[in-house]
């Protein structure tokens, strides 16, 4: 198929989807309109809003405030809280913080009333958000790590790895350099034990570029490894592209240029399996500066002039081109500069300085400041180039003492873990010796006991065997007669028994396959969706009636390749008997997020394609 075919049927897919939604949102307004217990009403509303919701629809914001007035009214504050942070989210999408801030504050003051942790965690979650955008960062990570801990406390950890990764990202900019590490790593093992290769692999890309700032490159190149292997095992073509870039960007500041060419060639290799145009046009624009800096340290002018011409053509297709456009200013006032053409470089460096606010490589910013004081003495402007090298080593000093100070406090945190570590295994060896010595102690006891009370029976024993010895070999045989005798009897019972069940079970399996479309068939299946699957043993009784109904299901699945767990087992064996959402929650004894949840995960693992039944993917593959 072809890319104009493959875009049609997208097309059609969508309208398609688009049409399906719509025609479910009118008859949902339709009945809504007719229903007049509030009741009722707040159910349709909640199933409105989520429909309107998943198809954007232009009053979704309409029906959700109508939606949350309606549940504080009849006290179920934890389903309001729940669809005001979509509320929230909307405001926070349409820039407009305050109303996001406000919304979400109004809704915390019924805090008391909340039944459920993550409630108020999705509110702080999203105001969060808020103040961030605001640039009120330490409002906002105070709100990311709380709601990360009631989210780990409610047991919701896609939610809590979310937090973590966005506090993060806030204590970054807060230059709060090991608390940055901290959440960052926790919020990788928090996705990672999810599956979640792909946040994963950006949670490990956060801390890279976090160790590369502090000029840790050998950690920052350890981790962007990780990441490579990860975006390589879920074939994010385009992630490893820009991987490989970041990775010669790290052995470029080791001054490792070959190896630095060698991931910038892997990254353009990889270009033929990327498919998106704004991404091919990033991983260029990237690859071509890193290209130029190579080519500049070599000395080679032809090339890098080559590269940065490519680098600029290239950055007028990414989405943000001015952006693109900062990163290349520093190679190309070092190419004017190698050239001769003070005027140009003296232009571009002036323009880096300029951003020196608007720039996160601080790098750039000094290097700008070093080459212009270089630049206006050669001009014989010494003034102009003294002020410009108090500038480069202001900034060099405080950046130098920033790194100095993270990087003490980061060996420090690593010492202080590691005496921790050893305190705690000294501990446990010396408990251990201490088991060990009373173990070995007790055995001794025991050991004593038992030849004490041998010797007293083989006393006994020898003693009475003699005049005993006839008594006890007619007891013996009686005793082995009766013995053989209930076991004949238990056995035969028990094949009775079985012989009985197997005539019931062979009845309704037969009756099922004579009956096999029948109305007695649906009340067959009723009987068995009748469990509630809530112990090992109400499973095992569930799986078995399944079974005679679907004698090849399981088997079926597993010879597919796909290793279910028993809860997926569960699961799927639900969506089998066409159970919906609120009934398979039932049926488990869970609530219907962690069905959702569950569904999720599931369709994660076995990588089905979105829009499609799990179901069908699992028996069609």
């Amino acid at each position: 198929m072809n890319k104009n075919n493959l875009l049609l049927v997208i097309l059609i897919t969508l309208n398609s989807f688009l049409g399906f939604s719509q025609a479910k949102i009118d008859s949902l307004q339709e009945v809504l309109a007719k229903t007049k217990v509030e009741k009722d009403r707040l159910t349709i509303l909640d199933d409105l809003a989520k429909e309107m919701i998943r198809s954007n629809h232009p009053k979704q914001f309409q029906y959700l405030n109508d939606l949350v007035n309606l549940a504080k009214k009849l006290g179920d504050y934890d389903l309001a809280a729940s669809r005001t942070r979509f509320i929230a989210q909307k405001y926070i999408y349409g820039g407009d913080q305050d109303s996001a801030i406000y919304v979400i504050e109004e809704m915390l003051k019924f805090k008391p009333k909340f039944t459920k942790k993550k409630s108020e965690a999705h509110l702080l979650l999203k105001r969060g958000g808020a103040y961030f955008n605001k640039e009120l960062l330490n409002k906002a990570v105070k709100d990311y790590d709380r709601s990360a801990d009631l989210f780990l406390e409610s047991g919701d950890s896609i939610f809590a790895a979310d937090a973590r990764f966005f506090a993060g990202q806030v204590y970054t900019n807060l230059k709060d350099f090991l608390l940055a590490i901290d959440r960052l790593e926790e919020s990788y093992v928090l996705y990672d034990k999810l599956g979640d290769q792909q946040y994963a692999s950006y949670s490990l890309s956060e801390l890279a570029s976090l160790y590369g700032r502090n000029k840790f490159y050998e950690k920052a190149i350890t981790e962007r490894k990780k990441v490579l292997e990860q975006q390589k095992q879920i074939r994010d073509h385009s992630g490893v592209g820009i991987t490989c870039i970041q990775l010669a960007s790290n052995y470029q500041s080791l001054k490792e240029i070959e190896t630095a060419r060698k991931y910038i060639d892997s990254a353009f290799i990889r270009l033929d399996s990327v498919t998106h145009k704004i991404h091919i046009a990033r991983i260029k624009t990237h690859g071509a500066a890193a290209y130029a800096d190579y080519y500049l340290e070599k000395n080679d002018l032809k090339n890098a002039k080559k590269y940065l011409e490519i680098a600029d053509k290239e950055k007028e297709f990414t989405d943000a081109p001015e952006y693109y456009n900062t990163i290349l200013l520093l190679p190309k006032a070092v190419f004017y500069k190698t050239i001769g053409d003070y005027t140009k470089a003296e232009a571009v460096l002036k323009s880096i300085v300029a951003r020196k606010d608007k720039i996160n490589d601080v790098n750039s910013y000094l290097k700008a400041e070093k080459q212009l004081s270089e630049l206006y003495a050669w001009k014989g402007d010494y003034k102009a180039s003294h002020n410009h090298m108090q500038a480069y080593l202001s900034a060099k000093d405080s950046l130098d003492n920033e790194i100095k100070t993270n990087t003490f406090l980061f060996y420090q945190s690593q010492f202080e873990t590691e005496r921790k570590d050893n305190e705690i295994y000294k501990q446990e060896s010396e408990i251990a010796l201490l088991e060990k010595d009373k173990a070995l102690a007790k055995s001794k006891r025991n050991v004593l006991w038992m030849l004490l009370l041998f010797v007293v029976i083989l006393s006994v024993i020898i003693s009475s065997v003699i005049w005993k010895q006839g008594k006890l070999k007619r007891a013996a045989l009686a005793a082995k007669i009766e013995k053989n005798k209930a076991e004949l009897e238990a056995y035969t019972k028990q094949l009775l028994e079985r012989s009985k069940a197997q005539e019931v079970l062979t009845s309704e399996i037969e009756k099922l396959k004579d009956e096999l479309g029948a109305h007695q068939s649906s009340e067959k299946l009723k009987d068995l969706t009748a469990i509630k699957i809530l112990t090992n043993e109400d499973w095992y009784d569930f799986k078995e009636k399944f079974r005679r109904v679907y004698p090849n299901f399981f088997a079926s699945i597993k010879n597919k390749g796909f290793q279910l767990t028993k809860a997926e087992e569960r699961l799927i064996a639900m969506e089998k008997l066409y159970l919906d959402t609120q009934e398979i929650a039932s049926m488990l004894a869970i609530s219907q997020d962690s069905v959702s949840r569950s569904r999720l995960r599931l369709r994660k693992k076995i990588n089905a394609p979105k829009g499609s039944s799990l179901l069908e993917y699992l028996e069609a593959s």
